[in-house]
């Protein structure tokens, strides 16, 4: 157990460029969760386990400094909740160097379990001690041991991922793109997108129950809003419309620049595995098989990855970039829904034209691809006005 004033210290005498592992219990795995409690362990084995809610002022300071320190490297368990958690607490989580479920799935995409047990087993033959399966989650019951273990997992395995990651030439992806695209949606949650409820139809029960008590959705949005219910999304208080951007065609431009189905499927036999432009793998070992259905369903397979999952990153690059742009350029403007192959913005009165350029330049710059990216821009008072304006910006 940490005490009283010994936090500082105990953080300065182990921030020596080695990782630490971090494990957070939040009040939820939401936007709007709290920390509850934490346990950050050095790379020696060190670990203390922290009551976010008993925390001295100096020590309060202390925890905030380091998190928000992208110097000391951290590893981390599904970092996106952990980033809401300790935001409600007012911390900001910057070096976060791995998660492991992000590693896992630039692993092997194809494979659904992703609790840190389930990953102790496939990738280091081993498993949480019981004591430490309890927490397993950001918002389950926990003990101080427990959850200290569980911190020293992640830490551990982080760094076997790690390994593998090499191995297949993948490590930029991790810390290009998962971890930043993760750090801009988690950030995009937060902020939400703002409903008229007067605006939905009688049948928008599951949108109705998703609206959050300020007047946004703060998550994924439920499958099948279409155009009727995107007219419900409006912009917020103190913002002037939204904008949409969405690209042109990009999967047809995706598979021309990829030498069409047939070449994607010459490579992937060749190579045993389909990637996608930017080089997340899936490897399909029935691309090969006698088996007709299990071949074709491997193909299949193989040109989504080729084409949906390029197009995929692609979004990705451009989303990150996007945010960048605008932080750097002082912007009122944000992003606040990324649905699909659409990005939706805020759009702050007076910076329409400032911010359309920006998105545009972010975009199309996202990729090289033969047939150059093409952006639709709209504006317009809901999502759904701002689509129907969208048109290619010359």
């Amino acid at each position: 157990m940490l005490q009283v004033g010994e936090l500082a210290a105990w953080l300065s005498e182990h921030s020596l460029g080695n990782r630490f592992g971090l494990a957070v219990i939040g009040t939820g795995p939401g936007y709007d969760a709290q920390a509850v409690a934490l346990a950050i362990v050095a790379a020696d084995g060190d670990g203390r386990y922290i009551d976010a809610g008993a925390l001295t002022p100096d020590d309060q300071e202390a925890l905030a400094s380091w998190f928000a320190d992208p110097g000391p490297p951290k590893a981390v368990h599904d970092a996106k909740p952990a980033l809401h958690a300790l935001r409600g607490r007012g911390w900001t989580l910057r070096g976060v160097t791995s998660d492991t479920v992000l590693a896992a799935y630039l692993l092997r995409s194809e494979r659904q379990s992703c609790s840190l047990n389930d990953l102790l087993v496939r990738h280091m033959r081993c498993a949480l001690p019981s004591e430490a399966v309890q927490g397993d989650t950001p918002h389950t019951p926990h003990t101080p041991k427990g959850l200290i273990l569980q911190a020293c997992a992640v830490l551990d395995l982080a760094d076997v991922l790690d390994e593998e990651l090499a191995r297949i030439d993948s490590s930029s992806l991790l810390g290009r793109l998962e971890l930043p695209a993760q750090r801009v949606l988690a950030e995009t949650e937060s902020v939400g997108i703002a409903v008229d409820r007067r605006l939905l139809g009688q049948g928008a029960g599951e949108l109705v129950n998703a609206i959050a008590p300020d007047g946004r959705i703060h998550a994924a949005l439920p499958a099948g809003v279409g155009p009727d219910e995107r007219g419900a999304f409006v912009a917020g208080e103190d913002y002037a419309e939204l904008m949409t951007a969405h690209y042109d065609q990009l999967e047809t431009r995706i598979l021309a620049h990829r030498n069409g189905e047939r070449g994607v499927l010459d490579e992937a036999r060749e190579a045993g595995y389909a990637s996608t432009l930017l080089g997340r793998r899936r490897y399909l070992a029935d691309l090969g098989s006698d088996d007709a259905w299990a071949r074709q369903s491997a193909e299949r397979a193989a040109l989504a990855m080729a084409i949906d999952g390029s197009a995929a990153d692609i979004l990705k690059v451009a989303m990150i970039d996007v945010a960048q742009v605008i932080k750097a350029a002082g912007l009122r403007s944000r992003l606040v829904l990324q649905a699909a192959d659409q990005l939706v913005f805020e759009v702050a009165s007076g910076e329409r034209d400032g911010l359309a350029a920006y998105v545009q330049e972010s975009m199309c710059g996202a990729y090289p691809l033969d047939v150059p990216l093409e952006v639709s821009i709209g504006c317009g008072p809901t999502w759904g006005a701002a689509a129907s304006a969208s048109h290619i910006r010359e």
